[in-house]
């Protein structure tokens, strides 16, 4: 590629790696931004959005690069560039999650709450928490009440990305299932 000054990519990595210089980042980033804003598009439907996120790739590859060793490097940014995308997503449903329950709060049934009921459900919850296995539960509550993102869960509790993905997942879905159970079991007493 031109643009590299006929360096190979896997030299500008090396070279990034050994000196920090951003200008080596730079050079093996600036051929593929174009296409990282289209893959950003695609996803968060917005342009500043768009925008927003090839920067934040580029701060995450920096990061990154210094830990991983990358191969080939255009499938590798795509996929950082694709994950950085889903957790801005997730993180905007999250953001809209709360506003909802912000609404929420201010609804009849906040107003004239029913205390004994909502420490109950706590209480329920807790119950449901334990009968999760070991990582189940240890995922649910960083990403729930600690509002870690996957990445930040395997890092942290060394899991592969994709173990974090479904200990949440199963552990949703277990919970799900455990306080339906106690719901149907309260109203029958």
């Amino acid at each position: 590629m031109s643009a590299h000054h006929d360096i190979s990519e896997k030299d500008l990595i090396a070279k990034y790696k050994e000196t920090d210089d951003q200008k080596w980042l730079s050079q093996l980033f600036l051929p593929y931004m174009e296409l990282l804003y289209g893959v950003c598009l695609k996803y968060l439907k917005n342009p500043t959005d768009a925008q927003d996120a090839v920067m934040d790739t580029y701060e995450l590859i920096s990061k990154k690069l210094k830990s991983h060793e990358v191969q080939d490097f255009k499938p590798w940014l795509y996929v950082v560039t694709k994950n950085l995308c889903f957790d801005t997503l997730r993180k905007s449903n999250r953001k809209r999650a709360k506003e909802n329950a912000a609404h929420d709060m201010y609804s009849e049934d906040i107003f004239h709450p029913d205390i004994e009921a909502k420490e109950q459900l706590y209480v329920e919850m807790e119950k449901c928490l334990e009968k999760l296995n070991k990582e189940q539960k240890t995922c649910v509550e960083a990403f729930y009440y600690k509002s870690m993102t996957y990445e930040q869960i395997s890092e942290h509790y060394n899991f592969s990305w994709n173990t974090v993905r479904s200990s949440i997942q199963n552990g949703r879905r277990k919970l799900k299932i455990c306080l339906d159970s106690k719901k149907k079991t309260n109203h029958v007493d």
